[in-house]
C-alpha cells in the first residue's frame, strides 16, 4: 500500500542524522520509561532503543491487521504529573499534539471514528515530563538570532556560517514519557507501548516556553505509536522514507486532515508555526489546540 512508504517523518530523519553527533557529545535530555499502571498489562512488553528515544512495545499483528475502524481517545495527561511547572493550556496543548499526529498516522490505513464501536480503540496517557529550562533555551534563541544578523551584515565567522542554527545549551533539556495502548472491541490489549524520548542540542528546536520540548516530543510519540498500528512493525528500525507532499500539507502547512474526524483535534500551526518556531515563540502562540466543541 502506497501510504505505508510515507509513514516516517522528516523528523525521524532529523534524528538519524544527528545520531554521530549525539553519541560523541553530551546533548540529549533524561529518557525515563514509566509503569505507572494505567495499562491493562506490561508482562509481554519488549525492550527498543534508539539514540534519543527509547521504548518498550507490543503488537498483535493478526488482530491489528483485520482491524479496520479506531478510534482515539484524548490523551490523558494530569496536573500532577507536571505539577505547577505547566499550565492546563500547556498540558492540553501537548497532550492534543500527541493525538493529532497519531491520527494522522492511523488514518493512512483506518478509518478514523468517534463512535465506541470501533474495531480498535487507542488510548494513552503522559506518565513523566521534564520541562524545558527557559532560559537557557533563550540563550541558544538569542545567539543564533546574533548570528543571523552577524551573517547578513557581514561579520567574521558568522560570514560563512550565515543561518545554520546553533546548538543548544545542553542544561534544562526536556523529556517526556507516554504509555498507550489499542484495545479491541472486548477490552483485550492488541497493541502498547511506553514511549520516552528527549531533546537534544542538534535537531531540537529552542522556544521560550518550559512546554516546548514535550510539545515536539508529543509528536513524535504520535508517530510512532501511530506507525506500530498501521505497519506491525518497529518504527525504531523502519528505514527511513522522504515525507510524502500530501504529510507535507496536513502535518506541517496545516491543510484538511485526511479522515474529517481528525479535525477534532484541530490543524497543524502552519506558516504562523514554522515562522514561530524560527523566532522561538511558545506553542500556545500559534497552535489552537483542538477543535472547540
Amino acid at each position: 500500500m502506497h501510504v505505508v512508504v510515507s509513514l516516517l517523518t522528516a523528523a525521524r530523519a532529523r534524528r538519524a542524522a544527528a545520531a554521530a553527533l549525539l553519541l560523541s557529545v553530551a546533548g540529549c535530555g533524561t529518557v525515563v520509561l514509566t509503569e505507572s499502571g494505567v495499562l491493562s498489562r506490561y508482562d509481554r512488553l519488549t525492550g527498543s532503543k534508539e539514540i534519543a528515544t527509547e521504548s518498550r512495545l507490543f503488537i498483535d499483528r493478526p488482530a491489528t491487521a483485520a482491524a479496520r475502524t479506531v478510534r482515539i481517545v484524548p490523551t490523558e495527561f494530569k496536573e500532577g504529573v507536571s505539577g505547577p511547572g505547566l499550565t492546563p493550556v500547556e498540558r492540553r496543548l501537548i497532550a492534543n499534539a500527541a493525538d493529532r499526529a497519531l491520527c494522522y498516522e492511523l488514518s493512512l490505513r483506518f478509518d478514523v471514528v468517534s463512535t465506541r464501536n470501533a474495531d480498535l480503540t487507542v488510548r494513552a496517557n503522559v506518565t513523566r515530563v521534564d520541562l524545558t529550562n527557559v532560559p537557557a533555551a533563550g540563550a541558544t534563541i538569542g545567539a543564533s538570532a546574533a548570528v543571523t544578523i552577524a551573517a547578513q551584515v557581514g561579520v567574521g565567522f558568522a560570514d560563512a556560517v550565515g543561518k545554520i542554527p546553533v546548538p543548544r545549551v545542553p542544561i534544562g533539556l526536556g523529556s517526556l514519557t507516554i504509555e498507550a495502548e489499542a484495545l479491541d472491541s472486548r477490552r483485550q490489549q492488541r497493541a502498547a507501548m511506553v514511549w520516552g524520548g528527549a531533546a537534544n542540542s542538534f535537531t531540537s528546536q529552542a522556544r521560550f516556553s518550559p512546554a516546548s520540548d514535550a510539545y515536539d516530543l508529543a509528536g513524535e510519540f504520535g508517530q510512532d505509536f501511530g506507525f506500530l498500528l498501521v505497519t506491525g512493525e518497529n518504527p525504531f528500525t523502519a528505514p527511513l522514507t522522504i515525507p510524502t507532499w500530501e504529510r507535507v500539507r496536513i502535518t506541517t502547512l496545516g491543510e484538511a486532515p485526511r479522515d474529517p474526524d481528525c479535525e477534532a483535534f484541530g490543524r497543524a500551526p502552519g506558516i504562523d508555526g514554522i515562522i514561530g518556531d524560527y523566532i522561538g515563540l511558545p506553542p500556545d502562540w500559534t497552535d489552537k489546540g483542538p477543535r472547540q466543541p
